[in-house]
Formats: C-alpha cells, structure tokens, sequence
C-alpha cells in the first residue's frame, strides 16, 4: 500500500480532488510549495495532516489551516476588485494634479518667453 504521497514544490494549481479524502492507508501527505487552491478535501487522513503539509499555498482553506472557507469566496473577490478600483482613482488624481502643476509653471514660463519676444 502507499504509504506516503509528497507532492510538494511541483507547481501544481487548482484543487485538491476530493477523492483524496477518502483515501485511509496514507499515513504522510505533503502539498506544499504549490499553487493550490480551494477547500481541503474532508476526511479523517488528509485533515490529520500538520498544516506545514500545505504551506505556501495561499489559496487553500479549511481544516488543518487556520483559513476557513467560507462561500463567501465572491466577497472577496468584490473587495479585492474595490480596492483595485481605489488604487486606480488615486493613480489618475496623482496625474491630474502632476498635469496641474505643471501647467502653471508652463503657463507662466511661455507668458514670460512671449512678453520678452514682442518687446
């Protein structure tokens, strides 16, 4: 039987087949250093698991992580396309009022060059 199944630092994404939750003669597991995603599949072997088995991958949640998941998941979503939103007002006030301040010295500056040539 298998025994141990370490899958970590292969750059994996996506989810976890839940089907890995049933499995029950597995007495090692380790996800970590992926890209994984999504809940932890439910089942007495793959929750026994320290949560250094699924370090660094901070899409996943759920029993043995700290991070539960819950199906609020658009939420955050939501809040990170808002903060996004914000980030992008701020960036095109900084360059409206950057634009501004130039264009009082440039204004200035080309009144003075006109007033020295017609005189």
């Amino acid at each position: 039987n298998l025994q141990s199944l370490d899958l970590s630092q292969n750059r994996l994404s996506g989810e976890i087949p839940p089907q890995l939750g049933k499995l029950t003669f597995i007495a090692r597991m380790n996800f970590s250093y992926n890209r994984l995603e999504g809940p932890i599949p439910q089942g007495t072997q793959i929750q026994s698991q320290n949560s250094s088995s699924f370090a660094e991958n901070p899409g996943l949640c759920g029993a043995p992580l700290e991070d539960t998941c819950g199906g609020g998941g658009g939420e955050e979503e939501a809040t990170k396309e808002e903060q996004d939103e914000e980030h992008e007002e701020k960036d095109q006030v900084l360059s409206w009022t950057a634009a501004a301040i130039a264009y009082v010295p440039g204004v200035v500056c080309g009144l003075t060059i006109a007033h020295i040539v017609t005189s």
